[in-house]
C-alpha cells in the first residue's frame, strides 16, 4: 500500500489503489460466461480452474495455511456502544475471494428490494424509496454476518437455484467462511448474504405489497414505509404497558425473518412518523434523501479550523477528538485533507454534484489545498 503522502502527490486514493489491484486479478469472460461456468461446476478441480488456480494450490490456501496467517481480526467500536469484530483476509486467500466475488456477482439475481452491495445502488437509492412517507419502520437483523455459519453457506450452494455437488459446495464454503461463520471484512461476505436473503427479500416484498407498503433492505437494515393513515398491523403495532406504549412486530413479519434463519435486534426497532425526524440508512428522508445538519456543520468546522489554524493544527485537533472512531488496524490513517475531501464528496453523492452547498465547500477545500504546504 502506498503511503498517504505519495498517494496525494500522484492523486491516487487508497481505494483507487485497491481497485487497481482487483483489476489485476479480474477473471476473463463476460458475466454471463462466468455464470454459466459456475452453474456447470462438477468437481473441486472445476472450481479451481474457474478461479485460475490448480486445485492443489487452492487446497493449500484454504486448508493448510494457518488461520492466523489467513486472517487479521480486530474490533471496532459500534455507534450505539459495544464492539464489532472484523476479520479480514491478509493472505492470497483475499485474492481468491476477490475472484470468487466476481463470479458470485454474475450469478446473483438482484432483488428489486436489495440495495446494499449491489452495483448501481447505494444508501441514497435505499433512502429515496422511503422519502416523504407518513410512516417509516426500521429494524436491524442481529449479528448479520456472524449468524451465517459454514453449514448455511454450504447449503446455499447445494440448494436451488445453484444445485452444485456437495464437494464443490464444501470448497466454496471453505473459501468464504472463517471460524465456522461469514467473516465481516471478507470480499465474499456481502454477496453471500444477498444470495442467502434472496428468498426472504421476495417474501417480504410480497408482504409489503399486501400491506400497501414499500420494502427495502440494505445489508442488515430493513425498512418498510407507507402513506396510509394507519400503519399496517401485519408489519407492526403498539400495545399499552405499564411503561407506556410498546412497539411489537407483526407475526407474519417476524415469521418470515425467523424461518430464514435471522433474528431481530430489538434495540433498533423504531417506527418514525411524519412530522418527526425520519431517517433511513443514516439519511434524512422526511422530504428527500439528505445528510444530517450535524454532518454539514462538521465539514464547515473542519474547513474553518484548517483556514484559521493551518493544516497541521487542524489535523492534530481532529485526531485527538476522533481518535477512537478512526482506528483501523489494517489501514494507514488517512490525512486530514483526505478526510475533508471524502466528507465533501459524500455530500456531493447525496445532494448531487450540481448542488450549491457541495460546490461551495469543494471550492473552499481546493483553495485551502492549493495553499497547503507540500509534505514529503
Amino acid at each position: 500500500m502506498l503511503n498517504s503522502a505519495v498517494q496525494e502527490k500522484i492523486n491516487i486514493h487508497p481505494l483507487d489503489h485497491q481497485a487497481q489491484i482487483k483489476e489485476r486479478f479480474t477473471l476473463p469472460g463476460s458475466p454471463e460466461e462466468l455464470r454459466q461456468k459456475f452453474l456447470a461446476l462438477q468437481t473441486p478441480d472445476d472450481l479451481a480452474s474457474l478461479l485460475n488456480l490448480t486445485y492443489p494450490r487452492l487446497a493449500h490456501h484454504i486448508y493448510r495455511v494457518p488461520s492466523d496467517k489467513k486472517y487479521k481480526t480486530f474490533t471496532l467500536p459500534k455507534k450505539m456502544g459495544g464492539e464489532r469484530t472484523i476479520s479480514t483476509p491478509i493472505s492470497a486467500l483475499k485474492i481468491i475471494q476477490w475472484k470468487l466475488n466476481q463470479i458470485l456477482t454474475a450469478v446473483y439475481e438482484v432483488k428489486p428490494s436489495a440495495h446494499g452491495f449491489v452495483p448501481g445502488k447505494n444508501i441514497v437509492t435505499n433512502a429515496k424509496a422511503h422519502a416523504g412517507k407518513r410512516f417509516v419502520l426500521n429494524l436491524d437483523l442481529a449479528d448479520f454476518f456472524g449468524s451465517v455459519n459454514f453449514g448455511r453457506v454450504r447449503g446455499l450452494f447445494m440448494a436451488t437455484p445453484y444445485n452444485l455437488p456437495a464437494k464443490v459446495a464444501t470448497v466454496l464454503a471453505q473459501i468464504c467462511c472463517h471460524e465456522d461463520k461469514l467473516p465481516q471484512g471478507a470480499p465474499t461476505s456481502p454477496i453471500i448474504t444477498n444470495m442467502l436473503c434472496a428468498k426472504m427479500d421476495s417474501q417480504l416484498q410480497r408482504l409489503a405489497k399486501e400491506c400497501r407498503a414499500t420494502y427495502t433492505r440494505y445489508a442488515d437494515d430493513i425498512t418498510f414505509s407507507t402513506t396510509l393513515k394507519e400503519f399496517p398491523e401485519a408489519l407492526a403495532y403498539a400495545i399499552e404497558t405499564e411503561d407506556g406504549d410498546k412497539l411489537l412486530l407483526g407475526d407474519r413479519l417476524l415469521g418470515i425473518i425467523t424461518e430464514n434463519g435471522f433474528k431481530i435486534n430489538e434495540k433498533k426497532v423504531r417506527l418514525q412518523v411524519r412530522g418527526n425526524h425520519q431517517e433511513v440508512t443514516g439519511l434524512t428522508t422526511n422530504e428527500f434523501p439528505n445528510v444530517k445538519r450535524t454532518y454539514v456543520r462538521q465539514i464547515r468546522a473542519m474547513l474553518h479550523a484548517w483556514a484559521k489554524f493551518g493544516l497541521e493544527a487542524a489535523e492534530k485537533e481532529y485526531y485527538q477528538k476522533y481518535e477512537e472512531k478512526v482506528k483501523f488496524s489494517l489501514k494507514k490513517k488517512a490525512s486530514f485533507s483526505q478526510v475533508v475531501k471524502g466528507k465533501i464528496e459524500f455530500l456531493g453523492m447525496i445532494k448531487g454534484k450540481d448542488d450549491d452547498l457541495y460546490q461551495k465547500m469543494l471550492k473552499s477545500y481546493l483553495k485551502l489545498k492549493k495553499s497547503a504546504p507540500v509534505t514529503n
